[in-house]
């Protein structure tokens, strides 16, 4: 807007910039200012000017408006919910890290809960767990107000056990001082402000807390206590060494006691393996907690009294559950009395694992026997993995013939025709006739192609209509003709099922390593099965018939069929031939076997071997690229199949524990495995054991931390404990917390030092099997022509020896009548001369004894093959005929001699005749010498021009015949052990700031939680109890003598009550078998 004055000047509108502000503009309308035309221009220079007073203006009217209101409530009400949430988790996870300590899980559950947590880690994925729960718990209860908002927290919900694994994954633990106390992270928190119901901030924090609790420690010092417990010897410091050094000192002592006239019988009784296993499990708790069980050690004083005064006055003490009260009653109310004070008992830190015991002694298991056994089995199996189906399956060929129409001409069908005016029609019926008209054969050259047979069909119809009109009747037939060209042809496929897949060249002609027939004869065989003369016109006008009324073409039909073609006639035999080296192959394969393993029932040499032939599988097979036709193929099926069947012998020796169990028990009174060669190692633990300080639990904020075992009992004992002492059990039930057996090598009677040959069934008898019989034979025999005397006046040993030579010889007339059977069985032999083949291989050995051993290690079965083919006579008597023969009888006369039993005389001492261990010897004299060291030099000046004569126990050790240096003996020991409950407390401030302490339990219960809030629990996995299983070797030597050194009690396999199974309460108060290793898991209570 503009207004003229009357001085003719334009005034501009105002325009307010500001706030009492206005600007005026102008300009000059006189001359030069371009008329009327430049009317209302403004230069650009004052735009600017006012463009900036504006600007300034506007400034300042913000200004003087007053300050902006900002709302900060939100974000104070989510730092209070922060600062609330980090004590409310620490609190929190406080309670969990108790809770988890009192129930730890040790293995997890196979539930969905048990299987979120890492099995290598269960005990802290547990802890974690619990605390992520209480966190989300402890975090929904914490909220807060701040100017009319309010701020709460939460973790993400864990609505079924498929949220497990993640609300582990939000919490972390670590240890602070040594394990002592503990960091935990809870991550992803999510604090949410709320306004009025609705959501106005959210913010993601992490707590960190520390917490002065040793439940990480607890933990895996326990973890280590147990580790301890169950190292071997040659596994470095624990109680396979602390018991090796003890149980030699204390044999050495008594066993030499006995040499000079002490009145022992029992060198090593079952009380000194269970105080030197409760002495050593007391140091190794003081190595690893910094302090032993207070109560354990209070029982020890009392149990060291009462096992020296027995070994003093054996008539006068008690034992079963009188020694139990008698040690454990004193030793429980010690520990109302006795505060937690450090162990002093020495331990074996000292041993690290490259110590003394470095170095590894393993035995070589071969297949031996089982190739012969699974070649048999193969031999004879009609099923389809035998020898017959693999020689038959690599012959097998598919016939398959097809019909299909390849051409049609369809004629026109005549319509009605009517025979004159008027004439309605009645009816109509079609007739046909399918005749061949033309045929033709046509062939590609394939061998595989067995006939093309061409056929045209000719389909002749005909229909006939009857016509009426006025009563009367007249029929009319109008015919006409289609034709079908019709295919048929036969065709071959190898279709091998045996043998590795490797194509086959040449097939269907004759030709291969036997100029067979080489399916040749298949597509005759194919023809006359599928293709018989007239065959090819049955089937062209079945596959007309069978169109009705359909035209077009492609119609097909295929029948197949199985054939198999003709085999050589030596194809058997010269596959036969073949696999005969590969049985040896097989039989010589061997893997080493840890000796301990051996020793402890957990070898499995069977599934070693089976691993061993599987990797060498196709070695064995060793089929060729492509095969040299079908009995080429035929060859290498059999090889296949009789390596599968070795496999399946040896996996199901291997599924089955017994046959473990079985060749421990076949080892029992030998030397245990893996210390064959190492016996010096084993002197060494036994003399150089030292004991280094208890090392403190770690140190804390509040000082230092104590951690105190405690076990239910704290003293553990091989006989019966009841229910005054261990609080879970039922009244009037009992346990045996503590197992252990020694073996004493070479004790008295026979039949106690040689447990090998002890029948279990027959307790009262002393038996053998043949093979160990005709061995003990031997070595009696050896060891009177060495003693050249016997073992008194009247000729006792002379007597027992014969005894035993007839009851031998009685028992090999079992195998020589086995023997005959199989002749009988597989051989045209007259009765006379299979008896005569008997006697000539038997006239080979004189002896019995060796002749057992011929029996044993086959050579009885060679000779009796050699001899029965002899008197075959030419043509019947060939390799391969007298390998199938020696093959059986080998298999058969040895489970004859293996089943049967003979009574061993008790005559018979173990001084003189325990040569069942004669390939032990050479290390066991080493051992002697080496231990016997400068004495025994003495003893050969000494005794160096006597004799060997009768020991009453003892092995004597001879370098060569008539020196007589010393007596050796050994024990195998071995101790299982479980402790009912097993808890470890540490002091720690109370919630309520005064004094508390923390639990950790082991009890074998089941561990339970509810992770879904839903009121039921589950299951987590369980607390296993502290368990252990170990063993060592202890070897004594004395001088010369006759008295020798050993058990003489007629007891030289001494078990406690709870062997092999220590046992334990169950939940219902009863005594069950416990877990330990070797023993059957039991379940959680």
């Amino acid at each position: 807007m503009s207004a003229r004055t009357d001085s003719g000047r334009s005034v501009a509108a105002t325009r307010r910039l500001g706030v009492g502000r206005t600007a005026v503009v102008s300009c000059d309308d006189g001359a030069g200012s371009g008329g009327d035309g430049d009317r209302g221009m403004v230069p650009f220079a004052l735009i600017a000017v006012v463009l900036l007073l504006g600007s300034v203006v506007y400034a300042n009217t913000l200004a003087l408006g007053g300050p902006v209101v900002v709302d900060t409530a939100a974000d104070d009400a989510l730092d209070r919910a922060e600062s609330v949430g980090r004590p409310a988790v620490r609190a929190a996870a406080t309670a969990a890290a108790r809770e988890a300590a009192l129930h730890p899980v040790t293995t997890p559950a196979n539930t969905t809960v048990g299987r979120a947590l890492d099995p290598d880690r269960p005990f802290r994925d547990a802890l974690r767990l619990r605390i992520a729960l209480a966190s989300a718990e402890a975090l929904a209860n914490a909220r807060t107000d701040a100017g009319g908002v309010t701020a709460t927290a939460s973790l993400p919900a864990v609505d079924s056990p498929n949220d497990v694994r993640a609300a582990i994954e939000r919490v972390s633990v670590a240890p602070l001082a040594n394990g002592t106390a503990m960091r935990v992270t809870v991550r992803n928190v999510t604090l949410t402000a709320t306004r009025g119901g609705e959501a106005v901030a959210t913010r993601k924090v992490n707590y960190n807390v520390a917490m002065a609790l040793p439940v990480l420690a607890m933990h895996d010092r326990t973890v280590a206590y147990e580790t301890r417990l169950n190292r071997s010897p040659f596994e470095g410091p624990g109680l396979g060494r602390a018991l090796t050094w003890r149980l030699w000192s204390v044999a050495q002592a008594r066993g030499t006691a006995q040499y000079l006239g002490a009145p022992i019988s029992n060198v090593l009784a079952s009380r000194h393996v269970e105080l030197s296993t409760n002495a050593a499990s007391l140091r190794a708790q003081g190595t690893t907690y910094g302090r032993s069980d207070p109560a354990g050690r209070a029982a020890m004083i009392r149990a060291t009294g009462r096992v020296g005064a027995q070994d003093l006055l054996v008539p006068a003490m008690d034992s079963g559950p009188s020694w139990t009260g008698r040690v454990l009653d004193a030793g429980e109310t010690a520990t109302a009395r006795t505060d937690g004070s450090p162990s002093t008992e020495p331990a074996d830190d000292r041993w690290g694992p490259s110590g003394g015991a470095a170095g590894a002694d393993d035995i070589s298991v071969g297949v031996n026997a089982t190739a012969d056994r699974a070649f048999i089995a193969f031999l004879d199996d009609d099923s389809a993995d035998g020898f017959d189906a693999a020689v038959r399956g690599a012959y097998r060929s598919q016939a398959t013939r097809r019909v299909s129409v390849i051409g049609a001409t369809r004629a026109q069908r005549p319509p009605p025709s009517s025979p004159g005016p008027n004439w309605a029609l009645l009816s109509e019926r079609d007739d046909q006739r399918i005749v061949v008209v033309d045929r033709e054969s046509r062939r590609d050259g394939s061998a595989r192609s067995v006939a093309d047979e061409r056929r045209t069909v000719a389909v002749r119809h005909r229909v006939t209509r009857r016509w009426t009109r006025s009563g009367s009747i007249r029929t009319t037939t109008a015919t006409w003709t289609d034709r079908y060209r019709v295919r048929v042809t036969l065709s071959v496929e190898y279709a091998p099922t045996t043998g590795p897949e490797r194509p086959t060249a040449p097939t269907y002609v004759r030709g291969g390593p036997l100029d067979g027939p080489n399916l040749a004869d298949v597509p005759a065989a194919a023809r006359a099965e599928l293709l018989p003369p007239g065959a090819a016109d049955r089937e062209a006008r079945a596959a007309i018939r069978a169109r009705t009324n359909e035209a077009g073409f492609g119609h097909a039909t295929a029948d197949r069929t199985i054939v198999h073609g003709d085999r050589p006639a030596g194809l058997d035999d010269w596959v036969y031939r073949d696999l005969i080296g590969l049985r040896e192959r097989v039989r010589n394969v061997s893997v080493p076997v840890s000796r301990s393993a051996v020793a402890a029932g957990e070898a499995n040499a069977a599934r070693r071997l089976a691993t061993a032939i599987r990797s060498r599988r196709a070695t064995l097979v060793d089929a060729p690229e492509t095969y040299d036709g079908a009995a080429d193929r035929a060859r290498v099926a059999a090889r296949a199949g009789y390596v599968d069947a070795v496999l399946a012998d040896l996996d199901a020796r291997a599924g089955g524990s017994t046959a473990r169990n079985e060749e421990y028990l076949d080892r029992i009174g030998e030397i245990r495995g893996d210390a064959d060669d190492r016996i010096d190692d084993l002197a060494r633990v036994a003399a150089a054991a030292t004991a280094p300080e208890p090392a403190p639990a770690g140190r804390w904020h509040a000082g230092e931390v104590t951690l105190t075992p405690r076990g239910t009992p704290g003293y553990l004992p091989v006989t019966a404990v009841d229910s005054e002492h261990v609080g879970s059990l039922a009244p009037g039930e009992s346990v045996h917390p503590l197992a252990a057996r020694n073996t004493n090598l070479f004790a008295v009677p026979t039949g106690d030092a040689a447990d090998a040959v002890t029948d279990a069934a027959l307790p009262e008898k002393r038996t053998a099997s043949l093979p160990e019989a005709g061995r003990a034979l031997v070595a009696a025999n050896r060891t009177a022509a060495a003693t050249n005397t016997s073992s008194s006046p009247d000729g006792d040993h002379d007597s027992a020896r014969a005894t035993l030579q007839r009851r031998v010889t009685d028992e090999l007339r079992a195998v020589d009548l086995r023997a005959l059977a199989v002749l009988d069985r597989r051989t045209s032999l007259s009765r006379e001369d299979r008896i005569a083949a008997v006697r000539a291989a038997n006239r080979r050995w004189s002896a019995p004894g060796e002749r057992t051993a011929a029996v044993v290690n086959g050579s009885y079965a060679t000779a009796v093959a050699r001899a029965a083919t002899v008197r075959a006579g030419p043509g019947d008597g060939d390799e391969i005929d007298r390998d199938r023969l020696a093959l059986r009888l080998r298999v058969e006369t040895a489970d004859t001699a293996t089943n049967a039993s003979v009574d061993v005389p008790e005559g018979i001492r173990a001084g003189t005749v325990d040569e069942t261990r004669a390939a032990r010897r050479a290390a066991l004299r080493r051992a002697a010498k080496r231990a016997g060291s400068n004495a025994t030099e003495r003893l050969h000046k000494r005794y160096g021009k006597g004799k060997l004569g009768p020991v009453l126990a003892g092995l004597p050790v001879a370098p060569v015949p008539g020196y007589w240096y010393a007596t050796v003996n050994v024990w195998d020991v071995e101790v299982a052990g479980a402790y009912p409950r097993f808890a470890v407390t540490a002091p720690v401030g109370g919630p309520d700031g005064g004094d508390g302490r923390v639990r950790y339990v082991r009890d074998g219960r089941n561990v339970t939680v509810d992770v879904d809030g839903d009121g039921s629990a589950e299951r987590l996995g369980r607390s296993e109890r502290v368990t252990f299983r170990t063993w060592t070797v202890v070897v004594v030597v004395v001088p010369a003598g006759p008295s020798g050194v050993g058990d003489v009690d007629g007891n030289a396999d001494e078990r406690s009550a709870g062997w092999p199974c220590p046992s334990v309460p169950n939940g219902s108060g009863t005594a069950t078998a416990t877990d330990v290793p070797g023993c059957p898991r039991s379940g959680g209570e």
